[in-house]
């Protein structure tokens, strides 16, 4: 063609390539079979390669390209057309000219990924596309060389976080930070080439991916000695871990985070530290990150955080480890709970909350909380631990102290040797059982109607445990884990609000795990503990008596306790109607009736998020009615500074609040162990 056309070579390619890609949308395969179709075709797309073209030309290339794959896809057994020999091997035409477009960062590029997707759903049902991709390209190499390169242009400062609670980046933040949304948009592409790709072409994506972008990329990133840098590289670690979805990746990730050790210490360790960071910054994207990693509910993760430290029981007093598994049908832990609720709170009514032997109860019925009653407390642990119980079925350890840990690991004898990528014991499971929306009319009490069906659970993996050769907990401790989110509870009244309020949320979850040794540890009143370890229940006892005593010396405690419990309802409205935003453009997934932060998304190609979550002011806001107003900005009313007294406020405030939910999940786990014993 070359020597004909001369110098409108190029553009007889051009009207060649439409009109190619025209006849080949329309005319379905029938074309294909044909000779004088398809051998000036191959000689066209031959004719392609290594040729620099403008990007008319590239997006006519590509489009072409997209149809044949789609058409390919429906008529595999016409694949072997677009194979052709050199003097060494196969050659598939399609994909070496898509391979070059796959970290394009425009709509060509979206084009070609949406092309080599095609591909690769091809290779299950082709093993010589299989074949020829893992041994004959260089495909996963690019692809992680390609996230290894754009991870390194992120930018290594976030300088332009100006509010307080900022703790994980929301789509809007990945639309405006410099690189994110290339970034982001290689690792969905990642994500969907594992989930469809042929498992020779998922494992060795996920060997490079391990060997060539976590392990030296975002490991000595996680490692740097400045703070700034520390903050940017852990709300890069929790974007990666909430955008990746697909098992072995997540398998990898889980892997890299939990084994990997620099300079004798493992990086997990160091994560832990960071909980309690002098820098609220740190500490707030930390938390985010364990929150993150916990809501997987896996149970490889658990065991290293928490089930590793509680299994010996060594962290029971000897006389009490007979009484872990015993059922308390009165659930009187529901009661101690609420007795430590601060009593400066009790300003809308006369009347106690208990009697002296704890048995009267009316405010917390009544009164109006963060949520509205109190039964949306109830309403919200039923969901949360029924979404766990099926969550954790699949665990190969039951973790309630009587029996000895047992590894039921999977992996291939070949993986041992290296990284272990195998993913056949790994899956996710769609779940959803119907929830009845309201609780039924009773002459009994609201907080003793309840059930344990269960509504719309999220997307969760359980994975295998990996081998790690641990040394089970030989001394009594609950593990640096626990212990380290319980000393940062200990300084919960010299902690920022924010911190609070992410701090008791992540608690919270933990207590939603069923397994008894987690649940008692934390919210089991009766339980003795060993000396050396940090008791929940006797920590929130001291916060009680410390924000009682300040309080009982202000005489406007009245306003003040009025004054935060408006700003808190006025930030959950806020909340609720940026959730509620998101809902009617997705589908809705279990309500959180108490927020602490914005709505928790899985995949990042969901419609923005109110400006609100996001670094930045946003003019749609509703500031609500702060305590203090520092100037007409409105992330300063959103957001203003508290003095000691109103910090105070907000503090007697939330745990009042927190002591409700952690109440309502004591009394949902024992109406689910009942359920459970009558099955």
């Amino acid at each position: 063609m070359g020597s004909k056309s001369g110098k409108y070579t190029n553009a007889v390619r051009c009207e060649q390539l439409k009109i190619y890609e025209m006849l080949v949308s329309q005319s379905r395969h029938v074309l294909l079979v044909h000779e004088p179709f398809l051998k000036p075709l191959l000689s066209l797309l031959k004719s392609c390669q290594g040729e620099l073209f403008s990007k008319e030309m590239e997006k006519f290339l590509v489009d072409l390209l997209y149809q044949l794959c789609a058409l390919l896809i429906q008529n595999i057994e016409l694949i072997d057309l677009f194979f052709h020999q050199d003097e060494k091997s196969y050659k598939f035409l399609i994909f070496i000219l898509l391979i070059t477009f796959v970290h394009r960062d425009d709509s060509i590029g979206m084009r070609a990924r949406e092309a080599l997707l095609l591909c690769m759903s091809m290779s299950k049902r082709n093993t010589k596309v299989a074949t020829y991709i893992t041994e004959n390209s260089n495909f996963s190499i690019l692809v992680a060389s390609g996230l290894s390169g754009l991870y390194s242009v992120l930018p290594n400062y976030l300088n332009d976080i100006m509010i307080p609670d900022w703790h994980r980046f929301t789509p809007d933040d990945v639309n405006d930070i410099k690189g994110l949304s290339t970034f982001v948009t290689s690792l969905e592409f990642s994500n969907a080439v594992a989930q469809v790709a042929h498992p020779s072409i998922r494992k060795q994506l996920q060997e490079f991916m391990y060997r060539g972008f976590l392990i030296p990329v975002l490991g000595p990133a996680l490692l740097q000695n400045n703070i700034e840098e520390q903050v940017a590289s852990i709300a890069y670690t929790e974007l990666v871990l909430r955008t990746v979805t697909q098992p072995g990746l997540l398998y990898s990730l889980l892997q890299f985070l939990l084994k990997m050790e620099y300079d004798g210490q493992r990086l997990l360790d160091r994560l832990i530290l960071r909980i309690n960071s002098e820098n609220n910054q740190l500490s707030l994207v930390t938390l985010s990150l364990f929150d993150t990693m916990i809501d997987l509910n896996c149970e490889d993760l658990m065991l290293e955080l928490v089930f590793q430290y509680l299994q010996p029981c060594l962290h029971l007093m000897l006389s009490q480890r007979k009484n872990l598994l015993l059922l308390d049908p009165y659930c009187n832990s529901f009661e101690k709970l609420l007795i430590l609720s601060p009593n400066c709170c009790d300003i809308d009514t006369s009347s106690p909350k208990f009697d002296e032997v704890g048995t009267q109860w009316s405010q917390h019925v009544s009164q109006q909380s963060l949520c509205g009653r109190y039964d949306s407390y109830l309403y919200d642990a039923r969901n949360r631990i029924g979404s766990c119980q099926v969550a954790c079925a699949s665990w190969s350890n039951s973790y309630n102290g009587g029996e000895a840990l047992h590894e039921d690991v999977k992996c291939t004898d070949s993986s041992m040797n290296s990284f272990p990528s195998s993913s056949e014991s790994i899956g996710f499971e769609s779940l959803g059982v119907k929830v009845e929306d309201s609780f039924q009319q009773s002459s009994q009490p609201v907080w003793k109607i309840s059930s344990i069906k269960t509504d719309n659970f999220n997307r969760t993996v359980a994975i295998t445990p990996i081998e790690s050769g641990r040394e089970l907990n030989s001394s009594g401790n609950a593990g640096p884990f626990l212990t380290i989110l319980l000393q940062k509870l200990d300084n919960y009244l010299s902690n920022s609000f924010y911190i609070n309020l992410h701090l008791t949320g992540l608690i919270s979850r933990l207590a939603v795990f069923p397994q008894a040794l987690l649940r008692t540890y934390l919210i089991d009143h009766s339980l003795v503990l060993q000396p050396d370890v940090p008791s929940l229940i006797q920590i929130m006892g001291s916060l009680k008596q410390k924000i009682d005593g300040y309080m009982n010396k202000r005489s406007d405690r009245v306003s003040l306790i009025k004054s935060a419990r408006q700003f808190l309802i006025e930030r959950e409205t806020r909340l609720l109607n940026a959730r509620r935003h998101v809902i009617e453009q997705c589908n809705p997934e279990i309500n959180e009736f108490f927020q602490r932060n914005g709505p928790k998304r899985r995949s990042l190609n969901l419609p923005s998020i109110s400006g609100m979550f996001g670094r930045r002011s946003s003019n749609h806001i509703d500031p609500g009615l702060p305590l203090v107003t520092t100037g007409e900005n409105s992330l300063e009313k959103a957001y203003p500074k508290f003095n000691e007294s109103q910090h105070v406020a907000l503090c007697a405030v939330l745990l009042d609040e927190w002591i409700k939910e952690l109440a309502a999940i004591a009394q949902e786990h024992t109406i689910a162990q009942l359920a459970n014993l009558l099955k």
